[in-house]
């Protein structure tokens, strides 16, 4: 409860379909502390004096009456003039342009009429009024400066401050290209840093001068802003009452205390106004909902029976730990049985030249280069009676090169990825080794000349196309591992029979095993590299406790040499 009594002093933020122009807000203001001068009144000796400084008293209190609470309604882009202003375009020299003039001729006309100086009043978009300190001191101690960020984050939404007018007292014309202004102010840098959104912006303000002062723009606070953007988003600060215990302000010099409260007192659209905009909405959205359509189309192109379309949308990522600098990537997709391509899909692909940069005492290279790759898979059914043949997903076959002043170029290692069985996001790490030769001779080459030993068939990284037996052996091929390469891949899969999904509540499993490629199938890889760190962990325990072991023996061992 005590939260809603409160009042918020902060932003609110509101969007509305309803036209901007029926905004209608209802300010009152009461002042509920007198200024330091009216409450120190000295009583005068005689009775006669008295009798007359009581009777002055009198008057300035009914004079002050007046001032003491105010109500006004206000619309929107509704200008009301302050006193100052009153004076200011009352004097038809102060007019330089159109809407100085317009305001002359209001001006005239209300001065016409028996007028009494207002504490309420606007200023409206066209204004030459921007209160730049607005979200700083707003409601807050007057004391109190503002932070950086404070003052940075006031400019965000402002609009952009001063009027054609002012150009043209500064300048004498307008200029019509872009000038260069060696020593701009802070005020011309926020405004040129800060491109200006679309907005229109409303101020009501409050004219708290004393009576026997001349009006001055230090007399004049901010009691509400309201901007409103190109999307119907309404911004209010401070927010409407509602209920909430009204807003606090004093003045800076006479310190006296007003209250003052904003209540949204817009009309209500009837019943009819609101099915009468319901139908336009619906016949705008349909006519919109028709117009995508005949662009899109009516219904996707769907592959053939009992085939799955895959599609990756990759990127290689970068790549660490390398021997060499200016790393480059080229990979090409090794197709299996029963995968195929069309014609015109690329199917191989090689980077950039990539300088390695230094992070966290490693050496990576950032490549962020796309590629692109749509596959089919049909099994066929005559084929495959009788095999127990395995379904496999495609591979990418990685090599990394590196280049050097010399144009000389360095082989870094070898790889693969396997494809993901799964749509989604996925990141792919493949750890890279290169062929080592048996003689000094080879790294001597690879130093001066930059000749390394290369694999004829790249396939060699996983199994090679070649390979027709049972039983893969690479036993005694000398390799050295280098480094690793880092590639995110977007998988998304297309099937008739990912349609038929839905009323029969299949899962991706069933699915892939309808078209002749099983989870367990498809999962391999994964599981032989869960087996890989599963073994890792095993030799690592392994040689922990064989140190263990060797720690606790060491003694004994000892003192039975001593004895």
């Amino acid at each position: 409860m005590a939260g809603f009594y409160e009042p918020d002093c902060g932003t609110a933020y509101y969007r509305s379909n309803d036209p901007i122009k029926n905004l209608k807000l209802k300010v009152t203001i009461k002042r509920v502390s007198a200024s330091f001068a009216d409450e120190n009144v000295q009583p005068s000796s005689s009775t006669e004096s008295a009798g007359v400084e009581l009777a002055t008293l009198t008057k300035q209190k009914k004079k002050k009456k007046s001032h003491e609470y105010e109500e006004c309604i206000v619309g929107w882009q509704q200008k009301i003039f302050c006193q100052r202003e009153i004076e200011f375009y009352s004097n038809k020299d102060n007019c330089h342009n159109v809407l100085d003039l317009k305001y002359h001729q209001e001006v005239t006309t209300l001065l016409k009429k028996q007028h009494q100086k207002n504490i309420i009043f606007t200023y409206v978009d066209h204004d030459p009024f921007s209160h730049l300190q607005e979200g700083t001191f707003s409601m807050t101690n007057m004391m109190e400066k503002p932070s950086p960020l404070a003052k940075k984050m006031a400019q965000v939404r402002c609009r952009r401050i001063g009027g054609r007018h002012l150009r043209e007292k500064e300048q004498g014309s307008i200029p019509k290209t872009l000038i260069v202004d060696e020593r701009p102010s802070e005020e011309a840098k926020l405004r040129n840093h800060l491109e200006a959104p679309p907005i229109q912006v409303m101020y009501i303000m409050a004219d708290l001068s004393p009576s026997n002062k001349t009006p001055d723009e230090t007399d004049e606070y901010v009691l509400c802003a309201i901007k409103i953007d190109a999307n119907g988003v309404l911004c209010v600060r401070p927010d409407f009452t509602g209920g909430r215990r009204p807003y606090s302000i004093e003045t800076f010099m006479t310190r006296e205390g007003f209250d003052y409260t904003i209540e949204n007192i817009s009309k209500d659209m009837s019943r009819q106004d609101q099915e009468k905009e319901l139908r336009m909405y619906r016949e705008m959205y349909t006519r919109h909902n028709d117009f995508v359509q005949s662009c899109v189309g009516y219904e996707f192109e769907l592959p053939e029976v009992d085939t799955l379309r895959y599609v990756v949308y990759g990127e290689i990522l970068s790549a660490q730990d390398f021997e060499k600098d200016n790393l480059y990537v080229h990979m090409f997709t090794d197709l299996p049985k029963d995968w195929t391509a069309d014609r015109t899909q690329q199917l191989s692909w090689v980077t950039q030249t990539c300088a390695t940069k230094s992070v966290d005492q490693t050496e990576i290279a950032y490549f962020s280069y796309p590629f692109h790759l749509e596959l089919s898979y049909k099994r066929n059914p005559l084929a495959a009676q009788g095999t127990n043949e395995l379904p496999q997903f495609p591979r990418l076959m990685v090599e990394v090169s590196a280049t050097d002043s010399w144009s000389r170029h360095f082989n870094e290692g070898y790889s693969y990825l396997q494809l993901p069985s799964k749509p989604g996001v996925h990141i792919g790490k493949a750890h890279c080794w290169r062929p080592v030769g048996n003689t000094v001779i080879d790294n001597l080459r690879r130093f001066f000349i930059g000749g390394t030993p290369e694999v004829e068939d790249p396939t060699y990284a996983a199994i090679p196309s070649t390979f027709d037996g049972t039983y893969l052996s690479k036993f005694g091929f000398r390799t050295q591992s280098t480094g690793t390469v880092t590639v995110r891949f977007n998988v998304m899969m297309q099937s008739r029979a990912f349609m038929e999904s839905k009323a029969n509540k299949k899962s991706l499993g069933s699915l892939l095993e309808t078209l002749g490629i099983t989870a367990m199938q498809a999962n391999i890889t994964s599981v032989l590299e869960a087996f890989k760190r599963a073994r890792m962990k095993m030799v690592q325990a392994r040689e922990a406790a064989t140190q263990e072991l060797l720690r606790e023996v060491r003694p004994v061992y000892k003192e039975e040499l001593e004895d």
